[in-house]
């Protein structure tokens, strides 16, 4: 990731005088954020679907991923995860508060975290099967389910999808995007 990239503002200035903030965060103060905004964004699933998560869930995210949190008028309203392995990128979570989904939120930390890839990689996501709206959000952003070439490249990887889950894969080419 470039350096550059990641500096940005203290949380203190966060969302005053109506700015949006992306803000990296670290340490497992930030769980209980994490566990309402998940709780908030999962309210999309029937209630016999949806499973709440406690802020010790969030606890080995927040130590091992790269974690951002955006900020809205001093209202954390999304956050999202990723992590970087040999060969690829994994956005392992990316959550809008509900009340602030449909106004970009989820599209403007997608682009935050493709924005800092500089080198040629792969992006996976893994996907609820069960959560339409998430499929199409990153079918939208230019992901695609796996096929038989990107299966090979991910069990090289000893990454398998589950029968719950949809993995999306896009190539990122910097050459592409200069």
């Amino acid at each position: 990731m470039n350096e550059e990239f990641m500096q940005l503002p203290d949380y203190e200035r966060a969302g005053k005088g109506g700015h949006k903030m992306i803000l990296p965060v670290t340490g497992t103060e930030y769980a209980k954020v994490f566990a309402e905004l998940y709780n908030s964004a999962n309210m999309l699933f029937s209630e016999n679907e949806r499973a709440d998560a406690g802020e010790e869930a969030f606890y080995r995210q927040l130590r091992k991923d790269c974690n951002f949190l955006y900020i809205i008028e001093g209202e954390a309203c999304g956050f999202m995860s990723w992590h970087k392995y040999a060969g690829y990128y994994e956005l392992t979570s990316l959550y809008v508060k509900r009340s602030y989904q449909g106004r970009k939120v989820g599209h403007e930390l997608l682009t935050y975290f493709e924005g800092g890839i500089t080198e040629d990689a792969c992006i996976l996501i893994k996907v609820l099967k069960n959560a339409p709206w998430a499929l199409n959000f990153y079918k939208k952003h230019g992901y695609e389910t796996l096929n038989e070439e990107t299966r090979e490249l991910l069990k090289s990887w000893n990454i398998k999808e589950k029968s719950w889950e949809n993995i999306f894969f896009k190539q990122w080419k910097m050459r592409e995007r200069q």
